[in-house]
């Protein structure tokens, strides 16, 4: 945030890239409520359904991308343009867990090289 500036002028100068509302803002989607399902209970972001569907449905859109999920968690977790508000405790108690088992538990899968190939195809170490 701009020193001298207070939240509420900072968030008006946000307002106009805030693209328009839409009435999937305000309830969870099937893609949301799959992406729910498929999800480990304990990492389950129930309270963020509950208080802010849009975030959860973004979040869900793109779960699928690993990279672009941690995107997203990085930006709704870090204030990068300050004066920001926040989400209440629980809420970013879930978000971290969330975090977390993008980090770990998601290894996404790295092409294997064609040297590797070939050296597990001829039994080398």
């Amino acid at each position: 945030m701009k020193l001298g500036v207070d939240p509420q002028t900072a968030a008006l100068e946000w307002a106009p890239q805030r693209r328009a509302p839409r009435a999937s803002d305000e309830a969870l989607t099937g893609t949301t409520r799959r992406w729910l399902r498929e999800l480990p209970a304990r990492r389950r972001p129930l309270r963020l359904c509950q208080l802010y569907p849009r975030v959860a449905n973004r979040l869900a859109w793109c779960w699928r991308d690993a990279s672009l999920s941690r995107h997203v968690l990085d930006d709704l977790l870090i204030d990068r343009r300050g004066g920001r508000q926040g989400f209440p405790r629980p809420v970013q108690r879930e978000l971290l867990r969330l975090h977390e088992f993008n980090e770990r538990q998601r290894v996404e899968r790295q092409e294997e090289g064609l040297w590797r190939r070939l050296s597990r195809a001829l039994a080398w170490p």
